[in-house]
């Protein structure tokens, strides 16, 4: 998965719905990412769509709604899917994106001025 995450952001894309409905997975183990509806150009200007990945998967700044972001919203979406697939649930089951905030800060901390 990370390899294929890889290669779509060296080809200057990310694709903002990452999660397991969108990961194809074959016997041999081999891993497809699909659905590149909402898939942006990393060098693409704001304003972006303001409705974009589901909730369980969405990166914080995304959530705080900021007004640009870029790759590593996806790398935040593979580790929340990382995650539930250790667990067997996923990390953060937010009810609303408010709800989703406070379980993502409640594991990560409140962010400050200096967050990245």
């Amino acid at each position: 998965m990370a390899e294929a995450l890889q290669y779509i952001h060296r080809q200057g894309f990310f694709h903002r719905d990452l999660k397991p409905e969108n990961l194809l997975v074959a016997s041999d183990l081999n891993i497809k990412i699909i659905d590149f509806g909402i898939a942006r150009e990393i060098r693409s200007k704001p304003p972006y769509t303001e409705y974009v990945s589901t909730r369980w998967y969405r990166a914080p700044e995304m959530l705080f709604k900021f007004s640009t972001y870029s790759a590593p919203v996806d790398v935040f979406a593979v580790g929340c899917i990382v995650a539930e697939m250790y667990m067997g649930k996923p990390l953060f089951l937010g009810s609303s994106e408010l709800d989703q905030i406070s379980k993502i800060t409640s594991v990560l901390g409140s962010p400050t001025k200096s967050w990245p």
